[in-house]
């Protein structure tokens, strides 16, 4: 069943990048796709804060993931995690992150949103 295979992918998520579980924690464990967009969050917020090596970790892990993704990974990649990349970010951050995206995460992001990352006030 997806849902089974979408919470195993966040627990493993949780296990490599624990930082993301206290913005996890604010919501329902029920809640898979805003758990997910938490985890996009955490990275633009490193990108915001110039921890770019941990960013990249995390951005490799989710690259190498698509890969061999299921069909129900994929989806939470492409939707909740790609396309929620920069939300909030900073003109810092995101001049800092963008080209850090590995080229198949980019295209999903450029797929949905047509364009770059930018500030959005």
């Amino acid at each position: 069943m997806a849902k089974s295979e979408i919470r195993q992918f966040l627990k493993e998520i949780r296990t490599k990048f624990p930082d993301v579980v206290p913005l996890m924690e604010k919501h329902e464990k029920w809640a898979l796709t805003f758990l997910m967009e938490e985890f996009a969050n955490l990275t633009t917020i490193l990108f915001n804060q110039g921890n770019l090596e941990e960013a990249l970790e995390q951005l490799q892990y989710m690259s190498e993931k698509l890969d061999t993704a299921t069909k129900a990974e994929f989806e939470y990649i492409d939707v909740y995690y790609t396309e929620h990349l920069f939300w909030k970010g900073t003109k810092e951050g995101i001049e800092r992150g963008w080209p850090l995206v590995p080229g198949n995460l980019k295209k999903l992001y450029l797929g949905f949103h047509g364009k770059a990352p930018r500030v959005v006030v």
